[in-house]
């Protein structure tokens, strides 16, 4: 609230203007407002007789006169946020703080605030024009904004460090930064015309006057910043530097005293000023002013425009005015200032006078202390109480219109007053906290809880990375999880949905292709990690990795920035749809069979061919670049499979429509179009006029209403040859086996209509539970005992049909609590869909259990919900995104090893079993549907399933080096066709890493760090040795892995990756793509051989491949004692085998022969006994900590060879 003082401004003289080179005295010294906590870090001068103040705390104080008076004083910026600069203008005063520009009206009132996230550090600004001001900072943008709309005019990039201050000559726009530089810009395109090289230290302050700039600063001497004693004069009529002017004191900073032509006033941080010619050699006035400043150091000072009075502001909240007269104005001829009005005064009340009202007499507040009814903050605090459920009376009788009920009063309750039950003693108060579980959800609305499961999970990193972090605690199934700290990790929850689709799964698996960056390819890879994953988490680097360099994915905003997915400042499930949009189009791409050209096209609605029509397996086509693809075949009979002559995605997903375009003269254009997703389009369900009620539409009309509806649009007639409103129709001519529907709630009428629906869906169920008996209904709480109940009565819900017996005993059903009561859903279970023959199609909702009618077969598709992804939402993270989806009997017959179907809810890493009804319920105060999948029944028996590795030995001889063959040196003897690997051979392995991304750490008040985003590693180098054979030894496998992303650090120390390896231009190495070696090791992996190494897991893990357990022999763990420290190869070599390595950078060719001679030791102690490999491993532990497991001669030779380097 601002205070504005009331004076009378006769009491001020406004004195004669002469005297002007008068001596300086000080004529007052006050502490300003708040001086006692902050000091004061702005002042200005106005047009009126005000002097403004703003001091560190963000607040603003006028004082009148020469006296001081305060004027008006109010809080500008947050508080803490310290006053920047002031500058006076005719419609208020601005100030600035480091990240916030606000205008002021001169009695306090608020005209507008500006900020931008460009806005940081921000430190001067200047008034370009009447309407317009410039600011800069300790950034590279200078943003000017228009004072009249308080919206930004433009945008300047300026180098670094930024601009500090700001000065206006009549040319140029001059600004100083902190590395001693003063920049000459045009101020109209603020092109640097010059640059003035004024310190060698930074820049303290300078002024210009006409063609003279003069500046202050300091210089680098000895390693250190002093202050120059030395004013740098410059004219700038030629650019050049004239003879620098001493001055006796430390100058911080100066001002051209406005009368005189080249008088300048030098102010020292000490409290010293004098006056100074700037073109002459010696100054103008010997005499020192000193201001008392009490210990303080100066931080501002400014000087009124009849120069005959300074103000100086210091850092223990002193304002200091000084004067050259004995009567000083602040302005010649000043404008009229504005004073409050003074107040009105009060007319007696008579003691007998009962009508006048007691409000006209005002509140007395006390000078002291505060009132009875100002509370502490410790016992004001907000008590939420739960809400009584509403009457089923009252939600029987009650119409709903415009999202509001009505409903008569059934009488049995007093109006507008609510009764409430108090439990005397607490005896019956919750056990459970009030405060949640994380502090995510503080802050938030209480009536909105996010259950634990669906909330945003994070991996808490440690000194080992994520080896330590128990994923198990998140996920007590089979099935992988999706690792979430890779940039882009956003779609992990639908590349869970696309690998559940078997089909899919199945031909993305029997894919492959000769392109380096293929998503399809990358699918089936991440596909069989999946697949061979037990419990554990997989990662999606290598998809995303050539996600990323997809530039239409780019184009698309689909790929995310670190700020971006730190900040949370993106819709998420505008998001997803876009990124499945763009997925099925790529993969449809990218796994569409090339027709050759004597071959006739194949049809765009193929007939479904029986599968004792197809070819023989032999003789399908296994190219690498034409991938096996399927098709579809007649429902009845019921075949096993298909074949497809498309790709899988147009199998699956596709819908062909004819679209007719019919105009008034009866014109009618047709044209054929394909789409795989369906859009959902929300009809009003609020009819017009008051007192309607809004109208119940399932979700079976608003899918009809999406694929095949009627509108009116503008189209081009030829008959009319011209724009006519045509009649849009839509026929679908076959139905796809998978329906993919994008939600697209975008705004809030659409999230309307959705809760709207909801309510008509509740409204009769609750009725149904107020008045009948509570049998085993679906929302029923779990029987404890599950298929094992042996009661006839039990009044508990039961697992289905699908479930009972074995397929449910590995299921822990005590995740389900009593709180997992899910209501109806608006989004069936299950649907029936039929089609005519002129394309019309009828949508019945149906149960997910309904069985299918033959007589109907061929005519209806019968679908069940699959699943559905949702946005769980969070103000404060942005949300995260969580997939719902029904697990068939094949997932669970190779994972669980039981028969049945499941629902599960996959959060990333947390995979959790749910109910059925859990898969279609949404909450839309905090989950918000963005995909539903609904899957034809029995999908699998129209597909052939049959998975054929396409990864052959082939891999292993082919030359994909990207370096030309005469300048590459080849380090490796490739296998010849006898060598190939078989089971149990032994491979030594070693790999070599890049980093992408620094590690991201904080350190904590105990000392300690904390990584909070780990590097981002990418693989450099794989090389595979022989285990056996005459050329035992011998490296087959030495590959260096171009990267298309940049690299920031190459970890040259430990990886012996040097800049120009990866280069294809200039690299002497056997460079290929990352693809084409990872299908040797997959190769290798598929075969079952058993890699030797040292460090295997988190080698594996950066590759991105799935090895088993029992195929790796790892040399840290086979010479590690229990809890105790894992022992590095270079000592394992120095201390079993004599051998020094490593002794400058690493190579992986021979870490990975050292790893198999150690494990060749290893395999020859334990001839002697298990307790003689135990002794000599103690043996070592021991000596390692005498010699504090350093290798001293080898640590001299490398000291010696880093110093010749």
């Amino acid at each position: 609230m601002a205070a504005l003082g009331h004076m009378d401004p006769s009491l001020y003289d406004q004195g004669e203007t002469t005297g002007l080179e008068g001596e300086y005295h000080e004529l007052h010294s006050i502490m300003v407002d708040g001086g006692d906590h902050f000091g004061v870090s702005a002042l200005a001068f106005d047009t009126q007789e005000l002097l403004w103040m703003g001091n560190q705390g963000g607040h603003v104080t006028s004082y009148y006169g020469l006296h001081l008076e305060k004027h008006a004083s109010f809080q500008a910026h947050p508080h803490g946020d310290d006053i920047r600069q002031l500058i006076c203008h005719e419609m208020g005063i601005l100030s600035l703080s480091k990240n916030q520009l606000r205008l002021t009206e001169r009695r306090g009132v608020r005209v507008f605030e500006y900020s931008a996230e460009e806005m940081h550090e921000m430190q001067c600004m200047l008034q370009m024009s009447p309407t317009s001001v410039m600011m800069g900072g300790h950034q590279t943008k200078v943003i000017e904004v228009d004072l009249q709309k308080g919206q930004e005019i433009r945008q300047v990039d300026v180098e670094e460090p930024g601009c500090a201050i700001f000065r206006m000559s009549t040319k140029f726009l001059c600004g100083g930064d902190t590395s001693g530089k003063v920049t000459l810009f045009d101020p109209n395109t603020m092109i640097a015309e010059h640059v003035l090289e004024a310190h060698s230290g930074t820049l303290s302050d300078f002024d210009l006057h006409g063609n003279l700039l003069v500046t202050a600063g300091f210089s680098n001497r000895m390693g250190s910043l002093n202050v120059d004693r030395f004013l740098m004069v410059y004219d700038l009529r030629t650019m050049r530097a004239m003879a620098p002017t001493q001055v006796i004191i430390d100058p911080m900073f100066l001002r051209f005293v406005p009368t005189f032509s080249n008088r300048l006033a030098v102010v020292s941080q000490t409290g010293q000023f004098q006056l100074v010619e700037a073109t002459a050699m010696t100054a103008a006035s010997m005499m020192l002013y000193q201001i008392h400043t009490h210990g303080g150091l100066i931080n501002t000072f400014d000087i009124s425009s009849s120069c005959q009075t300074m103000a100086f502001g210091d850092s223990t909240g002193y304002l200091h005015l000084f004067g050259n007269t004995d009567q000083p104005v602040f302005n010649s001829f000043p404008e009229p200032t504005e004073f409050v009005h003074p107040p009105d005064p009060h007319q007696p009340i008579h003691i007998n006078d009962e009508l006048t009202p007691l409000s006209i007499i005002p509140m007395q507040y006390p000078t002291q202390g505060t009132l009875l009814s100002d509370w502490p903050h410790y016992l004001c605090q907000k008590v939420y109480r739960k809400p009584k459920p509403v009457d089923s009376e009252i939600l029987r009788s009650m119409k709903i219109y415009h999202n509001v009920g009505y409903a008569p009063n059934p009488g049995n309750k007093r109006r507008n007053q609510v009764q409430y039950k108090l439990n005397e003693n607490n005896k019956h108060r919750s056990r459970k906290s009030s405060v949640p579980e994380s502090p995510m959800g503080r802050g938030d609305d209480p009536f909105i809880v996010v259950p634990k499961r669906y909330r945003r999970v994070e991996i808490k990193y440690s000194r080992l990375g994520v080896e330590d972090f128990d994923f198990r605690h998140y996920n007590k199934t089979n099935f992988a999880g999706l690792e979430t700290h890779i940039p882009n990790a956003y779609c992990n929850s639908m590349l869970q949905v696309l690998y559940f689709i078997e089909p899919l799964r199945v031909s993305l698996l029997n894919h492959m292709c000769a392109k380096e960056f293929c998503l399809a390819c990358e699918l089936g890879y991440l596909f069989h990690m999946l697949d061979k994953q037990k419990g554990q988490t997989c990662q999606a680097s290598n998809f995303l990795r050539v996600f990323r360099t997809i530039p239409e994915a780019a184009a698309l905003g689909l790929v995310l920035g670190d700020a971006e997915e730190s900040m949370g400042k993106f819709n998420l499930s505008r998001l997803i749809q876009s990124w499945q949009r763009f997925l099925h189009q790529q993969i449809h791409s990218e796994t569409c069979p090339k027709v050759p050209p004597d071959l006739p096209p194949v049809p765009s609605d193929p007939d479904r061919i029986p599968p004792e029509e197809k070819p023989p397996e032999g003789e399908e086509e296994q190219g690498e670049s034409t991938p096996e693809t399927e098709t579809d075949t007649e429902e009845a009979p019921v075949p096993e499979n298909k074949k497809a002559e498309g790709s899988v995605i147009k199998e699956l997903f596709s819908i062909p429509t004819l679209t007719m375009l019919r105009c008034r003269c009866g014109h009618e254009v047709q044209r054929e179009t394909e789409s795989t997703l369906l859009t959902l389009s929300y009809p009003d369900c609020s009819p017009p006029g008051p007192g309607m009620d809004p109208q119940q539409i399932s979700f079976s009309q608003v899918l009809q209403h999406s694929m095949v509806s009627e509108q009116s649009t503008q189209a081009w007639c030829n008959i009319c040859d011209k724009y006519q409103p045509h009649i849009q129709s839509k026929a679908v001519k076959s139905l796809p086996d998978v329906l993919a529907l994008n939600c697209e709630i975008e705004n809030q009428r659409d999230l309307e209509f959705w809760k709207i629906q909801q309510r008509f869906i509740k409204s009769p169920e609750e009725e149904k539970s107020d008045t009948g008996p509570r049998e085993s209904t679906p929302l029923s709480k779990m029987c404890r005992y599950g298929a094992h109940c042996a009661r006839q009565d039990c009044r508990f819900r039961h697992p289905a049909g699908e479930g009972e017996g074995d397929g449910e005993s590995f299921l822990d059903l005590s995740r389900f609590s009593d709180e997992d009561c899910f209501e109806p859903s608006w989004v069936p279970l299950g649907l029936k869909i039929s089609q005519t023959d002129e394309g019309q199609i009828n949508i019945e909702e149906i149960a997910d259990d309904e069985s299918m009618d033959p007589l109907q077969a061929e005519t209806s598709n019968y679908y069940e919900i699959f699943a559905s992804v949702s946005h769980v939402k969070d103000s404060k993270t942005g949300g995260n995104l969580v997939a719902c989806i029904k697990v068939g009997e094949r997932y669970h017959q190779r994972k669980e090893n039981v028969t049945c179907t499941q629902w599960y809810l996959f959060n990333d890493f947390s995979i959790t079993p749910i109910e059925k009804l859990e898969g279609c319920h949404f909450n839309l105060e905090w989950k918000v549907p963005s995909v539903i999948y609904f899957i034809r029944r029995d999908i699998n028996r129209y597909y052939n399933l049959q998975v054929q590795n396409p990864i052959t030995s082939d891999v292993l001889f082919n030359d994909t080096s990207l370096v030309n063959a005469k300048r590459r040196r080849v380090t490796m003897t490739p296998l010849s066709p006898d060598e190939v690997p078989k089971e149990n051979d032994i491979i030594g392995l070693d790999a070599e890493f890049v980093s992408l991304n620094q590690e991201e750490s904080e350190l904590r008040s105990d000392g300690t760090r904390s990584t909070i985003k780990p590097s981002h590693l990418a693989v450099a180098r794989i090389s595979c040795i022989r285990g056996s054979g005459e050329l035992a030894g011998e490296p087959f496998i030495d590959d260096y892995i171009a990267t298309q992303e940049q690299v920031v650090d190459y970890l040259t120390q430990f990886s012996g990756i040097k800049p120009g390896d990866l280069d294809p231009n200039v690299s002497t190495k056997y460079l290929t793509n990352l693809k084409s070696t990872y299908n040797k090791l997959r190769y290798l992996v598929d075969q079952g051989v058993i890699f030797v190494g040292h460090g295997l897991k988190k080698d594996f893990r950066v590759i991105n491949i799935v090895v088993p357990k029992d195929h790796i022999l790892d040399t840290v763990e086979l010479f590690q004692l229990p809890r105790q420290r894992m022992i590095s190869l270079k000592f394992l070599a120095w201390y079993f085998l004599k051998l020094k390595i490593q002794s400058f950078t690493h190579d992986s060719v021979e870490d990975a022969r050292t790893a198999l001679q150690l494990y060749e030791k290893y395999q020859e102690m334990s001839q002697e006994g298990m307790d003689t490999v135990r002794a000599r491993i103690k043996e070592m532990y021991e000596f390692g900590r005498k010699v504090q497991w350093k290798i001293p001669e080898v640590e001299e030779e490398a000291d010696s060879q880093l110093a010749e380097l």
